[in-house]
């Protein structure tokens, strides 16, 4: 176990949320009040379970003030169980976030939880928690008897959401003493095991995939002259020269990403030129727009020589190479990098005329990850590593 109960519990009991992620909060809830479910207002049981999610946050920060950006990662995560499946196998020996595509539309999957009956042996189990965590949190002398109720409340709510969100993933309309279970460990690991990364990473992979410049990005253009510098360039000649390395990695992420180190410069460049207002990058925009990809690269501890010395690159691909497991994860990734880009853009077609922007994103994705990695085979930590890098990126 990570971290210790006794520790979170008191943490959660300590730190207040602020004002305007309380407002907002209930504007974002407040849709779900005219429903029911497991004899509450739904949106009660939404603002609860957004409430213990938003706390620990600010508590995994060491912080005892809950803020915006706690919220809108408390939303994020709810949305991840809301419009995701399989999320229910995360255990405590894997407690990891598998990003996936969303399947479904959040907002009408959590109002379906309206037609969820909760069973009773879910409402006896769920009853039987509480019991059982409130005399230990009274043991412990963790807080005042007002504020063991308010986190047993909150936890209660978080059990039954859970619970009939793995009960409707699953196509059923009642719950049973099983999804009590799953839920009761879910929210366990959510608390006590899920490392921190895992849940920067999360919002991490939204917040860049939405953010405002990438259309922008996108649609800088490169000229045939600066294309053929940048093939010619050093960098290209080892990749083409190493390029074996990556066979596995080419063999099971969708896409080609042989060129690894080009396509990940070719993004580079086209956020600088992008932050210039050009739309077009000329041969005369090689030097100094290369040289400024490198330095951002070298910012975020990426040393400009990895990319210029054969042993580093072969060392770099090496790295790049997925563990076991990691190359379907990949692949999920990539599939959600391109449908939270279309429900930014609002445009289907966005990917079609720019079908070179996620295999790019992917490639500086591996370059960011293989570089934190301190052994071959990529691993799921070093991915969302990652993607954390990313989104400091394009946030800069």
């Amino acid at each position: 176990m990570s971290r210790k109960p006794i520790d979170v519990y008191r943490g959660l009991i300590q730190t207040q949320i602020s004002e305007d992620a309380g407002r907002q909060a209930e504007t974002v809830i407040g849709r779900y009040s005219d429903h029911i479910y497991a004899g509450q207002p739904l949106a009660a049981h939404l603002s609860r379970f957004v409430s213990l999610l938003t706390k620990m946050m600010a508590f995994l920060d060491s912080r005892t003030a809950a803020d915006l950006n706690d919220l809108t990662t408390a939303i994020d995560i709810l949305d991840y169980f809301a419009s995701t499946t399989k999320w229910w196998t995360m255990t405590r020996e894997n407690p990891s976030f598998a990003i996936r595509p969303a399947s479904h539309d959040p907002r009408e999957f959590i109002l379906s939880l309206s037609n969820v009956q909760v069973g009773g042996d879910t409402l006896s189990r769920i009853s039987a928690g509480v019991e059982r965590l409130s005399q230990f949190l009274e043991d412990q002398q963790a807080g005042s008897s007002e504020e063991i109720a308010q986190l047993c409340e909150i936890v209660v709510a978080a059990w039954a959401l859970v619970s009939g969100l793995l009960c409707r993933n699953q196509g059923r309309n009642s719950t049973t003493e099983g999804d009590f279970e799953s839920a009761y460990d879910i929210v366990r690991i959510l608390l006590f095991y899920i490392p921190p990364s895992d849940y920067k990473a999360l919002i991490a992979i939204r917040r860049f995939a939405t953010n405002t410049r990438l259309p922008q990005i996108a649609e800088v253009a490169f000229s045939p002259g600066f294309e053929s510098l940048l093939e010619s360039s050093l960098a290209a000649r080892l990749e083409r020269v190493n390029g074996e390395a990556l066979s596995k990695l080419v063999a099971t992420v969708p896409g080609s990403f042989r060129m690894v180190l080009t396509n990940s410069l070719r993004f580079l460049v086209q956020l600088q030129a992008a932050k210039q207002g050009l739309d077009r990058v000329e041969e005369e925009h090689y030097t100094p727009l290369t040289s400024e990809a490198l330095e951002q690269l070298e910012s975020m501890g990426i040393s400009a020589g990895n990319l210029q010395d054969e042993a580093s690159v072969l060392a770099l691909f090496r790295r790049m190479n997925p563990a076991e497991g990691v190359d379907e994860r990949l692949g999920l990734i990539s599939r959600r990098l391109e449908s939270l880009i279309v429900d930014s853009t609002g445009n289907r077609d966005f990917l079609l005329r720019y079908s070179r922007l996620v295999p790019r994103l992917i490639s500086l994705l591996l370059l960011l990850s293989a570089a934190t990695s301190e052994t071959e085979g990529m691993s799921d930590p070093d991915i969302k590593s990652g993607l954390i890098a990313m989104n400091e990126l394009l946030s800069d």
